[in-house]
């Protein structure tokens, strides 16, 4: 029991040093400075990920960005030779050259690419980052089941918990954590979990029932010896958790960024509140329907960051139980930001500089538990003289899409005054839409937009009011929809409420935010089924509004699409200038020189490539050539098909004779590849789809035919070659695009389903044949122990071969 228990110690102790970074494979033992992870643009991938080589040398493009400015921007640009390498590929004709830039000390057109505005740490990295925390406590906590199954396992008659022994002890596992395997964990944490419903349904343990507790004596020696070892684990387990809590709390202390904006809440002219609230929705035609829901709001001012009390927390670690987080607004880039500093950066791409604003005051609906749907969310703000000179419409809807609609009160229309201080009560606006929000209605039209401005009705009545209606026109003018929203009762103080109130507030209000989609989802059924109104498709997001979130898939992509056309330009033989703007990018661009380009042709040879939305990465790939992709995907005759935009599209026919050029080079048999390498090349070749069907078909295009028509399509594209010939992780693009063609063709385009149906169609069936075979095998009777005989190698190989067809089956699939 002492080694048990010391065991447990070192174990518990490890796992506790790895969260906090001290056990870290990937950390530099001699370096004293933090680890800041080389990612722009908001791709959120690892730059390091890729790697190109160079007649025996190698080295990476996260080199490219090495040059950090004091304010926070890379300002050069260029590749350096890393380690050497055995393996040979093409190599890559600029190096010589952009070597000799480095060297110099002088960032010129030669370089690889150059980068404007770029943020240090921008939303990629930050999602990297966060996304690399939530994994690490993952695994902890994963790593930690595992070993209560096998501790369990130790109390437990041994034939009955073999399966166990010999799955968990096979030294797949072990491998695939060192080389990092994308799935390893889950497949663990499937096996747990299936071991604990399959052990229940053989009768291994069963739920204990009343009785059977109380025949339990606490004097009987099993119970006592198991009482010493599980006091003697918690003492262990609270030692190790002693240890990350301490870290978590010096390294809160050390990280801790005082806002530019940030103020005491005694010094704000609106306090952080509470609002219980109602909306109501009306539709006048075609069809008329009505609804009123009660609905919870929070006010918060600008620049306040930390807990009030435990009911509300802003851009905050420390828990509360309604929480306004900084990355759910405004740009989906630099997570990092607080709400004041995202505010400000947003301001400023609208042109309103810090002098024409003081204030600022926002009411959105919370999060709770974690979750939050929030349609729209306002944003007051006002000048030095309290007067409300903007507003913010910050609109999302339900499928992940976000747009931002600006409002200033030079053009709005003064409907009442205070007749005391001559401030307007009402503030109110129209402006055109552009911005699809509900499948029963098309991106035509108006809004208009009637809002009580708060801190008068607060200055004016002591309490403060929210009352905003937008109303939706047509396009003929017509009210189409009515919307209000408004407060309902006394709005409660997070900072003054007491123990009691709190808790009735909190019963009161906490399911709200979870039946806000439900809701939607209810009313659009009724909708649909009872008023039969007409569906309008849902249309890519404009130039002017932000697409949904990234998928993993896309995250990976667009950095390999990146380091193609940056390949691409620096070998491009006519003078070109590219600006490529990713999604979500944060106001930064990158801007990419050819050899031949001179500053003279600045405006005359700029190519810009905008992204809007991040499926234009996973819909690229199924194109086979760049020609085709960039026809369809940003020059689409439809505007609501198109997922970028091209300005000066005239100079992409240099662009494609570039990427040509590069994939005529890249093809020469320059290396061999191994037959089963060139096998999955041909597989992802036979493979290729075209991708999922637009909303909306092209006017030259029957109306049915929403799929584009693609000609030649099971070849290998210009990026497949690229990946194949000039990235290190070349196996990743693979693995990635595979993914991408399996969906299209097996599960309706979704990925996330295809990883549900290899879970429930394969990894779960190989896993409970596994524990099946290992539970009923008699060659390792316990109880009848007998030498091996060479009659029983067949049913040692079959048990092996079962405990590890998930490992292998993770093998094939890359």
């Amino acid at each position: 029991m002492r080694r048990l228990c010391g065991f447990g110690l070192r174990f518990l102790a490890t796992a506790a040093f790895r969260m906090k970074g001290v056990v870290n494979p990937q950390a530099t033992p001699t370096s004293k400075k933090p680890t800041t992870q080389r990612q722009m643009g908001g791709s959120g991938v690892d730059w390091t990920s890729i790697a190109f080589k160079e007649e025996g040398r190698e080295f990476n493009l996260s080199s490219a960005f090495d040059t950090l400015g004091q304010d926070g921007v890379r300002s050069e640009v260029g590749v350096k030779p890393q380690a050497a390498t055995l393996s040979r590929c093409r190599p890559f004709r600029s190096f010589p050259r952009i070597t000799s830039c480095i060297t110099s000390g002088h960032f010129t057109s030669c370089a690889l690419a150059r980068v404007q505005k770029m943020r240090a740490i921008d939303h990629g990295a930050e999602t990297a980052t966060s996304n690399n925390t939530r994994l690490s406590k993952r695994t902890f906590l994963v790593l930690i089941w595992t070993f209560l199954t096998l501790f369990w396992s130790i109390f437990t008659p041994p034939h009955k918990t073999f399966a166990a022994r010999v799955l968990l002890f096979q030294p797949a596992w072990i491998i695939r954590a060192i080389r990092k395997d994308a799935t390893w964990i889950q497949d663990l944490t499937l096996f747990l979990g299936l071991y604990i419903v399959y052990t229940n349904w053989a009768g291994v343990w069963s739920f204990p029932s009343v009785g059977a507790l109380v025949q339990h004596s606490l004097e009987d020696p099993t119970m006592q010896m198991h009482k010493k070892v599980f006091l003697l684990l918690s003492l262990c387990a609270l030692f190790a958790g002693s240890i990350v809590v301490r870290d978590k709390h010096l390294e809160s202390k050390e990280t801790k960024i005082e806002s530019l904006h940030e103020q005491r809440i005694e010094d704000q002219v609106l306090p952080p509140l509470l609002l219980a609230s109602k909306t109501t929705h009306s539709r006048l035609f075609p069809q008329k329907h009505s609804f009123t829901y009660s609905y919870l709001l929070v006010g918060v001012p600008i620049g306040i960051q930390g807990r009030i009390s435990n009911m509300l927390s802003v851009d905050s670690q420390h828990f509360g139980w309604f929480v306004v987080d900084s990355a759910d607004y405004l740009s989906r880039g630099n997570v990092h930001l607080s709400l004041s500093e995202k505010l400000k950066r947003y301001l400023h791409t609208q042109g309103v500089t810090d002098r024409d604003y003081a204030y600022a005051y926002l009411v959105t609906a919370p999060r709770f538990l974690d979750y939050s749907f929030n349609p729209v969310s306002f944003w007051y703000i006002y000048d030095s003289d309290t007067a409300l000179k903007y507003m913010i419409l910050e609109v999302n809807n339900t499928f992940d899409e976000r747009r931002m609609y600006l409002l200033r009160a030079d053009s709005a229309a003064a409907e009442e005054k205070n007749v005391e201080n001559g401030k307007h009560l009402v503030f109110s606006e129209t402006w055109s839409k552009d911005f699809h929000v509900s499948p029963f209605n098309s991106r035509k039209g108006s809004y208009s937009l009637r809002a009580v401005d708060p801190l008068a009705a607060y200055e004016e009545t002591g309490q403060m009011r929210i009352d905003n209606t937008i109303v939706l026109r047509s396009s003929d003018e017509h009210p189409k929809i009515v919307a209000r929203v408004y407060s309902d009762g006394e709005p409660k103080d997070p900072a003054t409420i007491t123990s009691w109130e709190a808790a009735k507030f909190i019963a009161a209000w906490c399911w709200v935010g979870f039946a806000t989609f439900p809701r939607i989802v209810k009313e659009a059924t009724m909708l649909f089924f009872r008023r039969k109104l007409h569906v309008w498709y849902r249309p890519e997001v404009a130039a002017t509004s932000l697409g949904r979130s990234y998928t993993e898939e896309e995250r990976v992509l667009e950095a390999f699409f990146r380091a193609f056309i940056s390949n691409a330009v620096s070998e491009a033989s006519q003078p070109l200038r590219v600006v490529y703007e990713p999604a979500h990018h944060d106001d930064a661009e990158i801007v990419l020189y050819s050899p031949g380009f001179t500053f003279e042709e600045d405006r005359n040879r700029t190519l810009t490539i905008k992204v809007t939305s991040p499926a234009f990465y996973s819909r690229f790939v199924h194109h086979p050539t760049a020609k085709s992709a960039f026809d369809h995907e940003c020059l689409a005759m439809d505007e609501k098909n198109r997922t970028a935009f091209l300005e000066q599209s005239e100079l992409l026919p240099a662009l494609l004779d570039a990427i040509e050029e590069h994939s005529t080079a890249a093809q020469e048999p320059s290396s061999i590849m191994p037959s089963f390498k060139e096998a999955k090349w041909a597989l992802l070749k036979s493979l290729r789809c075209p991708p999922t069907a637009t909303s909306y078909p092209e006017p030259s295009a029957p109306e049915t035919q929403r799929s584009p028509k693609i000609d030649g399509i099971a070849k290998l594209s210009e990026l497949d070659a690229f990946a194949k010939t000039s990235c290190e992780d070349r196996a990743i693009y693979w693995r990635t695009t595979m993914k991408l063609f399996l969906a299209e063709r097996l599960a309706l385009g979704i990925p996330a389903l295809l990883t549900l149906l290899d879970f429930v169609l394969l990894r779960a069936p190989m896993l409970v044949a596994a524990m099946h075979y290992c539970h009923h095998v008699d060659v390792f009777d316990v109880l009848r122990p007998r030498a091996l005989q060479w009659e029983d190698l067949g049913t040692v190989v079959g048990m092996l071969g079962r405990a590890n067809g998930v490992h292998v089956w993770s093998w094939v699939k890359g």
